[in-house]
């Protein structure tokens, strides 16, 4: 019997899991991708999502040791030898964390952290850091002294400022006041509305109420050509939304030497809008959220 034990991490979002499997040495064997992971929202699909996610990653990397092995067979990675990190969203609230920690997982052992740890701690390859994830959503964090301290990460529609589902949010406000006249329709109505379908109130509200955050976020590329082109409106928005990450970056990195990492589909997007002081500390990542799970597990497995 195979008697090693495997290190699998997670970076499990409210769309998708990516999972990587590694060896004891750090050598990568698997990865896998698997449905959603947000635990506040679905605990149950959450813990579907991470056992297919592993499955694949086991299979990826029993493959791949199969094919390594020319002369003994190589006995097959099982999910009892398996150390699993998992940075899941919804895990910042402690309660969903509480709660999804009395699992009966399958795995040698289960480490829950928050999707957005997982990322500082990748980002800066387990030292202290800060980092800002802005996509769909929006959150910041700084790891020091052996723990962690966040801002913002409330969740869509209360929090979630400069995120891609913001900026749709903003967009489709905007339009609602063009279309009743209160402000002057221009291209940003116009493009809302084409993308809508639909430029009738009634039938934006009704399209809305069935909204979840990628669907607003999907407005955002049509709102990027604007503003390169210097739009009023989409620059007063994303100014709005500029001067929130600006805000969180110089709480996170204080009066330290810490350095920055941007991530998220809008990180590039939001650079410019960051002052001076804190695009020099700004440092691309060292890692993917879910090495930087791994090397939470290692620490913790390593002191036991």
């Amino acid at each position: 019997m195979n008697s090693d034990l495997y290190f699998i991490g997670i970076d499990g979002g409210g769309t998708k899991c990516k999972v990587i499997l590694q060896d004891k040495n750090g050598t990568q064997l698997g990865e896998g991708i698997s449905g959603p992971a947000n635990i506040m929202r679905d605990a149950e699909l959450a813990k579907t999502s991470i056992l297919d996610g592993v499955a694949k990653a086991i299979e990826s990397a029993n493959t791949l040791l199969a094919s390594q092995s020319s002369e003994t067979p190589a006995i097959p990675i099982t999910l009892s030898q398996c150390v699993v990190a998992a940075g899941l969203a919804g895990a910042n609230i402690s309660t969903a964390k509480a709660g999804f920690e009395t699992w009966a997982h399958p795995f040698h052992s289960l480490h829950i952290l928050s999707d957005l740890h997982a990322a500082c701690v990748g980002a800066h390859n387990g030292k202290p850091g800060a980092v800002i994830i802005v996509g769909t959503g929006s959150a910041g964090a700084v790891y020091a002294n052996g723990k962690f301290t966040d801002l913002g990460g409330h969740g869509f529609p209360i929090g979630d400022f400069a995120s891609g589902a913001w900026l749709g949010l903003k967009a489709i406000q905007h339009t609602l006041l063009c279309i009743d006249n209160i402000r002057s329709p221009d291209d940003l109505s116009k493009k809302v509305c084409a993308e809508l379908g639909t430029s009738n109130t009634d039938e934006i509200v009704a399209k809305c109420a069935g909204f979840s955050t990628h669907h607003y976020a999907n407005l955002v590329p049509c709102m990027l050509p604007l503003l390169s082109e210097g739009d009023p409106q989409v620059v007063r928005i994303f100014n709005e939304g500029g001067e929130y990450l600006e805000s969180m970056a110089q709480r996170l990195l204080g009066d330290n030497t810490y350095n920055l990492a941007l991530i998220g589909g809008l990180s590039n997007v939001y650079v410019p809008y960051f002052s001076e002081k804190i695009r020099a500390r700004l440092q691309a990542c060292e890692l993917s959220p879910e090495q930087g799970a791994i090397k939470y597990a290692k620490a913790i497995y390593d002191g036991q």
